[in-house]
């Protein structure tokens, strides 16, 4: 079906003179309907997850769907556009938007469009190329994708500039969860590859094939967007969930993850500390496990709650050691639900849960609002 719409679509715009991205653009404006609008009061039940293959069906989302959240944020890699899961390839914008049609003529994941509203940022296959970034010839074919995809609205300020970065504040003062997605594709430097051999590698414990990158000069979300986020740091908040399609804090798996830009990663903490930001929560996607991991060498514990693998896993990533892991692994299909009682009587608490598939509760991890302000606390 998506083959035949993107046919009719070219044929179209060859018979009204104009671009196939023009017309792409105007059936992505005419579709942003179909998206259910964020919320216009406060939010207290905030899903995510991310790694869904687009061909393959896709259950977990009834189970979101039972959880009535408020929002969910896609963390990453909603299609598999370049890759079947063993083999990668170059793919075209052509293919991009291809996948992206199978993924919306889906029953399951149009029953959640329809009920739940999203946010979502990119991770490397739907952005378009196996663990790439800044290098990505197709990278403006993609956010134009992306974004059509989304619901962008044309005339959005997403649209004028570089990446797909995002930031919304919901609710009223007392009770303002501010959302933080971050691009972690679009402006990154290289990897630098590990040499070593598959044998010496697992005497150390790592599964990936990447070194970190100590080159301070190599970036992995660009000055504008870092300028962008000291801003939206500065802005009054008393949760903020600050989304990232790859681990933060988990850095030795030698993977696609923040431990391979060292640099980066501490810029993030100290700049965390250094704008005097509370009550933030790291989310992460991209390994196909669940767990959460904690930073304690700051202002106060910074939590990665990793949820991913919504339609598959790897034990393999799991079982790599993991010194800041504070609560599992889980090797399952899972989501991830982030929930806030404002009216705790021991103060606000945070509750942090991977969801199964069945939506069940895999397991919880508790945190007092307070405690994400001062170690002293």
């Amino acid at each position: 079906m998506q083959t035949f719409i993107a046919k009719v679509i070219i044929l179209m715009s060859l018979l009204l003179g104009i671009s196939t991205n023009q017309l792409f653009q105007a059936v992505a404006e005419d579709k942003s309907s179909q998206w259910q609008p964020l919320p216009q009061e406060g939010i207290k039940r905030i899903a995510f997850g991310s790694c869904a293959k687009q061909w393959q069906y896709q259950p977990i989302w009834q189970a979101v769907i039972d959880v009535q959240p408020d929002l969910f944020l896609f963390l990453g890699d909603a299609i598999y556009a370049d890759t079947d899961g063993k083999t990668a390839w170059d793919v075209s914008e052509k293919q991009l938007r291809g996948e992206w049609n199978r993924l919306a003529d889906k029953p399951e994941f149009q029953a959640v469009k329809a009920k739940i509203p999203f946010m979502a940022v990119w991770d490397n296959h739907d952005y378009g190329t196996h663990n790439g970034g800044a290098e990505f010839p197709l990278k403006e074919q993609s956010k134009t994708a992306f974004l059509d995809f989304f619901g962008e609205p044309i005339n959005s300020e997403k649209r004028k500039r570089e990446g797909i970065y995002d930031a919304q504040i919901f609710g009223n003062e007392g009770q303002r969860v501010q959302i933080i997605l971050l691009d972690t594709r679009y402006f990154k430097g290289n990897f630098v590859k590990d040499t070593r051999t598959p044998e010496e590698k697992a005497k150390l414990g790592i599964v990936g094939k990447y070194l970190a990158n100590e080159d301070p000069n190599v970036t992995l979300l660009g000055e504008a967007q870092w300028q962008w986020l000291e801003e939206q740091l500065k802005k009054p908040a008393e949760v903020r969930l600050i989304a990232s399609s790859t681990q933060i804090v988990a850095d030795q798996k030698g993977m696609d993850e923040w431990g391979n830009y060292p640099h980066e990663r501490l810029k993030l903490f100290d700049l965390i500390q250094r704008t005097g930001a509370k009550g933030v929560i790291l989310l992460s996607g991209n390994v196909h496990f669940a767990e959460i991991s904690v930073w304690n060498e700051g202002n106060y514990p910074l939590y990665d709650f990793t949820s991913s693998g919504m339609t598959h896993i790897e034990p393999k990533y799991a079982n790599v050691a993991n010194p800041y892991r504070v609560n599992h692994p889980y090797i399952d299909l899972n989501f991830g639900l982030v929930e806030i009682n404002w009216h705790n009587s021991l103060g606000t608490l945070v509750t942090l849960k991977v969801i199964t598939a069945k939506g069940e509760t895999a397991f919880a991890h508790q945190i007092f609002l307070e405690k994400l302000t001062s170690l002293n606390l």
